[in-house]
C-alpha cells in the first residue's frame, strides 16, 4: 500500500510539473505583444483630449475630435462632457466606433496650481472599453503631468489590464492652437493573464492634431518597451516602434522576446 501511495505521489508531481511546463510553451508571443499593443492603443487614444484647455474647447468644433461627439460645453460648472453616443454627422478618413462619454471636469483648472479630471463613463473605442480616471496638473503652460490608478482597459472576450502609473505631455501649438503632442513616462499593471508588466516610454510618442482631426489617433512616431513577468522564469521584453513614413497611419513592429520582428500596424 505505501508503495501504492509514493507511485501515486511521483504521478501528481510529475502531472504538475507538466502542466506548469505547458504553460509555459503555450505562450504565444504574437498573441501577447498584440494584447499589449491594444493596451497601449486604448491608453493613448484619449490623451490628446486631456491635454486640450477648457479655452480650447470652445475653438475646437466635434469635426475635429475623432468620432465627432456632442460637445457639451457648460460656462458655469467648467465641465466640458464629450458624447459619443451622440455623435454629429462629420466625415473623417480613419472613421472608429466609439461609445459612451468622456468628461472632462476643468473646476481647479483656473487655480494658482491648475488640475483637472478626465472620467470614462461607460466609454469605449473598437470594442476595447475604458473606464476609470485620470488626474491632470499643470506644470507650465504647455506642460501636464497625468496621474492614474486602477485604470481599466478591457479588450473584448473580457481581457482586462488594470494598469496605474503617470505620464509626461508637452503641447506645441501654431497660433495659439493645439498642433502636436509629445508623451512620454510609464505605467504598470496587471495584464490578461494575471502577469505584472511594466511598459516605458522610451523615447517620446508623437501625435500630430492634423492626423488626430482626420480620426488617425495612433501616435506617429516612438518607442516603447515592455517587460512582462514570468515567475519563476527569467522576465520577457517586447520592444514596440511606431513609424510613420507618409500620412497618417503609422507602421508599428514589436521585436518579440525570442528576436522575431512582428507587424502590429497597418
Amino acid at each position: 500500500m505505501a508503495r501504492l501511495y509514493i507511485f501515486l505521489f511521483f504521478v501528481l508531481l510529475a502531472s504538475s510539473c507538466t502542466e506548469e511546463e505547458s504553460r509555459t510553451i503555450s505562450t504565444d508571443l504574437s498573441v501577447e505583444a498584440l494584447q499589449h499593443f491594444k493596451l497601449s492603443k486604448a491608453f493613448s487614444e484619449s490623451i490628446y483630449l486631456g491635454n486640450i484647455s477648457y479655452q480650447d474647447y470652445f475653438r475646437i468644433s466635434s469635426a475635429e475630435l475623432p468620432g465627432c461627439p456632442t460637445i457639451d460645453r457648460s460656462l458655469q460648472s467648467r465641465i466640458i462632457t464629450l458624447d459619443y453616443s451622440k455623435p454629429l454627422e462629420c466625415t473623417q478618413e480613419n472613421n472608429k466606433t466609439r461609445t459612451g462619454k468622456i468628461i472632462l471636469d476643468f473646476t481647479l483648472s483656473n487655480t494658482s496650481s491648475p488640475t483637472w479630471i478626465m472620467t470614462y463613463e461607460e466609454y469605449s473605442v473598437e470594442g476595447i472599453k475604458v473606464s476609470g480616471t485620470r488626474q491632470f496638473r499643470a506644470i507650465t503652460s504647455n506642460e501636464t503631468e497625468a496621474s492614474f490608478e486602477n485604470l481599466e482597459i478591457e479588450l473584448p472576450k473580457n481581457l482586462a489590464f488594470l494598469i496605474k502609473g503617470k505620464t509626461n505631455h508637452s503641447v506645441s501649438r501654431a497660433n495659439f492652437r493645439p498642433f502636436a503632442l509629445s508623451t512620454r513616462g510609464n505605467l504598470e499593471g496587471i495584464n490578461p493573464a494575471g502577469r505584472n508588466f511594466n511598459l516605458v516610454i522610451t523615447e517620446p510618442k508623437e501625435q500630430l492634431f492634423a492626423c488626430y482631426r482626420q480620426g488617425w489617433f495612433l501616435t506617429q512616431t516612438g518607442k516603447e518597451s515592455i517587460k512582462i513577468a514570468r515567475g519563476i522564469e527569467r522576465d520577457v521584453v517586447y520592444t514596440t516602434t511606431y513609424q510613420t513614413p507618409t500620412g497618417c497611419n503609422p507602421n508599428v513592429t514589436a521585436i518579440l522576446p525570442d528576436g522575431r520582428i512582428f507587424l502590429l500596424n497597418p
